[in-house]
C-alpha cells in the first residue's frame, strides 16, 4: 500500500529531506525503497537504531513490505500465492549453508540479516502464510483467529526486530505480542476501507454478531451504532496494550528500543481513528509524514 497518497509536494519533500538525513548507507536501494514506501515507520526506527542493526531492521522491514503489496498488486489469488510459496521456499533455504544469494535484493538483504543475527526462520514463514488471508474473501471466523493474524503479520516484525537488537527471548515475545495488538491493531483499522473496497472483511464475525452487524451491510460501507460500538472495542482494547506495551518499552536498553519504535505513533493513530467526523469504513487515516517523524524521533530522543 502507497503511504504516500495524499501529502502534498511540501510535506512528501521536508519528509523524505529527514530521512534521508539519517538513511544508512552500503544497502541496495531496491531494499531501502521497499522499506521507507511499503513500511515507513518501521524504516524511521529502523535508521535510529544502532549502526549494527540498521541493514537488518531494514530489511525486515522491505521483507514486511513486500508481503503486504501482494494482495494488492496480484488480480488473482493464485498469483498471489506462487508468490507466497516462493518466499516460503527462499525462507527455507536460508539456513542450509552456502552462499545461497538469489538475485533478489529484498530476499539476499533478509538472509543476510538471518545469518548475521541469528535469527529463527519459523516466524518468518509464519508470516508469509498468514497473508495467504489477505488473498481470499473469507470471513475472519472469530477473535482467536484475528489475533493470531495480527501475531504473525505485525508481531513476528517486532519479535525479529527484538532479536536483532539482543533482547531476550523472554522480554521480547511478550512485548511483540503487545506491539501486535497495539499497532498491528491500529493499522488495521486505519486500512479497513481499503480492505472493504477490496470485498474483504478483516474483524472477526463473533465480534460483528455481538453487536448485530450485518458482515454483507459492512462491506457495502453502511454505518451503525453497532458499527461503532464493534470498532469501539477494538480501539479500547488497543488502548489498554499500549498503555502495557509503554511501560514494558521503558525497561529496555536504549539500544534495545529502536525495536519498537514504531509503536510511538499509536497516540496519532488513535487521534485519527477515534475523530468524530471520519467515516470508519469508507475514510482509511493515513499519518501524516511529519507527524511520523515528529513521534518516532521524539520517543528516540526523549523516551516512551
Amino acid at each position: 500500500m502507497d503511504f504516500r497518497r495524499g501529502r502534498s509536494d511540501a510535506q512528501s519533500g521536508a519528509a523524505r529531506a529527514v530521512v534521508l538525513t539519517v538513511a544508512p548507507h552500503a544497502i541496495d536501494n531496491d531494499v531501502l525503497e521497499a522499506a521507507r514506501s511499503g513500511e515507513p515507520e518501521r524504516y524511521l526506527a529502523a535508521t535510529l537504531a544502532p549502526e549494527p542493526h540498521r541493514a537488518a531492521l531494514i530489511a525486515l522491514a522491505a521483507f514486511s513490505a513486500d508481503l503486504r503489496r501482494i494482495p494488492v498488486i496480484v488480480k488473482e489469488p493464485m498469483m498471489g500465492e506462487i508468490r507466497l510459496q516462493w518466499w516460503r521456499e527462499t525462507i527455507e533455504r536460508f539456513d542450509r549453508g552456502g552462499d545461497g544469494a538469489t538475485g533478489h535484493p529484498i530476499a539476499d538483504a533478509l538472509r543476510e540479516a538471518v545469518r548475521a543475527h541469528n535469527l529463527p526462520i519459523a516466524p518468518l514463514i509464519a508470516m508469509t502464510e498468514a497473508r495467504a488471508f489477505d488473498l481470499y474473501l473469507d470471513p475472519m471466523p472469530d477473535r482467536a483467529a484475528f489475533d493470531g493474524y495480527l501475531d504473525k503479520t505485525e508481531g513476528v516484525p517486532f519479535l525479529l526486530a527484538l532479536g536483532v537488537a539482543g533482547t531476550d527471548a523472554k522480554i521480547a515475545a511478550p512485548l511483540a505480542d503487545l506491539g501486535s495488538r497495539t499497532y498491528g491493531l491500529a493499522r488495521l483499522l486505519a486500512e479497513l476501507p481499503h480492505w472493504l473496497s477490496r470485498g474483504r472483511n478483516p474483524l472477526p464475525l463473533d465480534l460483528l454478531a455481538k453487536h448485530n452487524v450485518d458482515r454483507d451491510s459492512l462491506l457495502r460501507g453502511r454505518v451503525s451504532p453497532g458499527v461503532h460500538a464493534a470498532i469501539g472495542d477494538l480501539l479500547a482494547d488497543l488502548q489498554r496494550a499500549y498503555a502495557q506495551a509503554r511501560s514494558r518499552w521503558r525497561e529496555l536498553p536504549q539500544a534495545q528500543r529502536p525495536a519498537m519504535l514504531p509503536i510511538a505513533t499509536i497516540t496519532s493513530y488513535l487521534a485519527g481513528l477515534q475523530a468524530q467526523s471520519r467515516d470508519p469504513l469508507r475514510e482509511p487515516f493515513e499519518l501524516q509524514p511529519l507527524k511520523r517523524i515528529w513521534r518516532i524521533g521524539r520517543a528516540h530522543w526523549l523516551g516512551p
